[in-house]
């Protein structure tokens, strides 16, 4: 009886019940050799992930490009080079003037898997190897979840490659965070399935464990959707259950483990990437009417056939952002779920309740699902729901694994399956890596990037070596490299390529474009003249730390926005708190102003002289952050945000030292979070002597 009951508890989508998620329970003689060399199958993994990775692992002439070049190898440069030389990156004053690096989520820093590549030093080589890394896991995790679920080893190798070798990947190949997340998820369902199935905390925690790791990969809106699929797919295993009350506890359980599991391990990302959320031009996004990139349903034409918007060819006519809507995944895939549901597999279900409701929310408002989803947290911040695409892959693959098992047992031919697999990697791999401009560029990275880098970077060879120099241009520009080159070159620019830009910040460079003068207060001593393509001094510019010789008091951070339009940095600041007078000068005191000079700077740290007559305020041309501290003689003083974007301390008069310091508010927190999280899941999994066997 206590054999019946744990199969009943077993969801009835895992093939005929949980034996067969055992090898040695399959029943199916065409699988039996298989099964008896299953192990074969991670090495065999692996090589097929190389060659279909040949080409841009080892092609001088092929190159990471776009995004993966713009935002992900410049963060990750920048990142390995400064805890080799200068420690974390806490705070850069090489991106917008000034920005908490390291809250910024897209940096992945504290993603396990970049960590052996920050060790070798990255480079653009090493970002393909890492995307590699991911399209193994998403072959491996694929494979495991479908054989979970079906019992058949040659149909769950299938479905890996129609999933780790979809259009998906392809199309975001220059998406790192994107593409890493997509690779994880079917790692989390089948971990979901495991922990349902056992019943087990400790495979409740190593599905938290999983779902912290696609948080940490860095990519916001891809996390929520895997989340959305875990909560979709558990649904459905535990309608499929054959004990719905027992699976329902189960189910309930382990969405509650992985969510607050996923948070505390990601907490050292997660509390500081909220706080600067907060405070950047995303906080102020609401795409609950609208939203930029909903899925064309002329979109879905590429998945029969992948030119049909011109990608392959090289004339695209598509929608505007080139890598979204590429979603060709074989010739075959269609056609097995097809079959699937022609064999009336009664594990459907399962990959409906992925394609359905994540179709369904991609087609974006007006269809429904999308408007009610984004009255959640966190839905009302993305704004391209055909993101979620990767959802969809991966039902398909699952229906198509089902489709290839009726296949199978309809006509009894041990080479057909087989079949199935070569032709579908050889067609993936034509149009999906090897004549698909999405997959990496066609030329050295030294011409596409590296030329127009060191171009720039010799015309600024001189001004760098002025100290606390910061220069201007109007955009960010391919011209002078990757467009956050300053990253990696160390280079203090007023510009950056990041959606989370600092919203006053943001407003105070809006203001300048109609009072340059503004520039002058952002201690700009060099401007980029795009129109004559040269580097000039600008004159104008004040110093990094001064004292304004007047200080008004606004009343709100609004007023304080309003009055940048006539703003003179050079006369007068702008302090935002309840007007009063600041102390003067004793009657008769000669009128010498006051005096300040920069000891020492580092990238979050101002060791500052100044001699005042009366009482001051210094203004620190950095932006207004949480987790900038003063101290004047080591007796802390408040950081006020000046001129609506900057800095600033009222310092007392007389001759002192100031001491300016960036610590993040919630780094500290999120670590000791992050730590104790991740130890517990550690000593969760060592004691789980369940997963090893399910490798097999």
């Amino acid at each position: 009886m206590a054999k019946q009951k744990k199969a009943a508890a077993s969801p009835a989508g895992a093939g005929d019940a949980s034996r067969q998620t055992q090898p040695a329970g399959d029943k199916n003689p065409l699988n039996k050799d298989w099964h008896e060399k299953t192990w074969l199958v991670w090495p065999v993994f692996a090589l097929a992930t190389v060659l279909f990775y040949w080409t841009p692992l080892f092609e001088e002439q092929a190159t990471i490009q776009w995004d993966m070049v713009d935002v992900h190898y410049s963060a990750q440069k920048y990142f390995e080079q400064s805890v080799r030389t200068t420690g974390l990156p806490t705070w850069t004053p090489f991106e917008y003037s000034g920005i908490p690096f390291l809250a910024d989520p897209q940096t992945a820093a504290w993603y396990p898997l970049h960590w052996p590549f920050f060790l070798i030093g990255i480079s653009p080589r090493s970002l393909e190897w890492e995307m590699a890394l991911h399209a193994f896991l998403a072959l491996g995790g694929m494979y495991l979840l479908a054989r979970k679920l079906t019992g058949h080893m040659k149909c769950s190798v299938l479905a890996g490659i129609l999933y780790a070798w979809s259009g998906f990947f392809t199309g975001h190949s220059s998406h790192l965070g994107m593409f890493e997340t997509a690779a994880l998820a079917p790692w989390l369902l089948w971990a979901a399935l495991v922990a349902i199935e056992s019943g087990k905390a400790r495979a409740m925690v190593v599905t938290g464990g999983i779902g912290g790791l696609i948080v940490l990969a860095g990519h916001f809106q891809t996390a929520l959707y895997s989340f959305f699929a875990l909560g979709s797919f558990v649904i459905a295993v535990t309608i499929a259950s054959e004990d719905r009350g027992s699976s329902s506890k189960r189910a309930i359980a382990l969405l509650v483990v992985t969510v607050v599991l996923a948070f505390l391990i990601a907490a050292i990302q997660v509390l500081p990437g909220l706080e600067l959320a907060a405070r950047s031009i995303r906080a102020g996004a609401d795409f609950h009417t609208g939203t930029n990139s909903p899925l064309h349903l002329g979109a879905l034409a590429t998945l029969f056939k992948p030119n049909f918007y011109g990608v392959i060819s090289g004339d695209y006519e598509g929608p505007a952002d080139i890598t979204q809507f590429y979603l060709y995944g074989g010739l075959l895939l269609i056609p097995l779920a097809a079959c699937a549901a022609w064999g009336r597999r009664r594990n459907l279900l399962i990959p409906l309740a992925l394609i359905v409701p994540a179709l369904w929310y991609a087609l974006g408002p007006g269809t429904g699902l999308y408007s009610i989803l984004t009255l959640l947290p966190g839905f009302s911040s993305v704004r391209a729901p055909v993101h979620i695409w990767f959802v969809v892959a991966l039902g398909l693959a699952l229906a198509a694994a089902f489709g290839s098992v009726w296949l199978e047992e309809r006509f009894r031919r041990p080479w057909l399956v087989l079949a199935l697999i070569v032709f579908s990697a050889g067609d993936l791999w034509y149009w999906n890596m090897a004549s698909n401009p999405l997959a990496y560029g066609r030329s050295s990275f030294a011409a596409l990037y590296g030329d127009a880098f060191a171009n720039y970077q010799s015309h600024l060879a001189g001004i760098k070596a002025q100290p606390l120099y910061r220069i201007w241009s109007p955009f960010a520009s391919r011209s002078f490299g990757p467009l956050n080159s300053a990253l990696e070159s160390r280079t203090e620019v007023t510009y950056g390529y990041s959606p989370l830009e600092l919203t006053r910040y943001a407003e105070y460079m809006r203001a300048a474009d109609s009072n340059p003068k503004l520039l002058d207060g952002l201690a700009v001593t060099n401007k980029i003249d795009a129109e004559r393509g040269a580097i000039v001094k600008n004159p104008n510019a004040l110093p990094r730390v001064s004292v304004p010789p007047q200080v008004t008091f606004a009343s709100s951070p609004e007023a304080a926005r309003a009055a940048l339009t006539s703003l003179d940095p050079a006369q007068s600041s702008i302090v935002e708190g309840p007007a009063r007078a600041l102390s003067s000068p004793p009657p008769g005191s000669p009128a010498v102003p006051a005096r300040v000079q920069v000891l020492n700077y580092e990238d979050n740290f101002y060791r500052i002289r100044y001699s005042a007559r009366g009482e001051s305020l210094l203004r620190i041309a950095v932006p207004y952050f949480p987790g900038w501290t003063a101290a004047v003689d080591g007796r802390p003083v408040d950081v006020v945000p000046a001129d609506y974007a900057l800095s600033g301390v009222i310092v007392p008069a007389g001759d002192h030292e100031l001491m300016f310091r960036y610590r993040s508010t919630w780094f500290r927190l999120g670590a000791i979070l992050s730590a104790l999280a991740v130890a517990a899941a550690a000593a969760a999994f060592a004691g789980f002597s369940g997963f090893p066997s399910i490798f097999r």
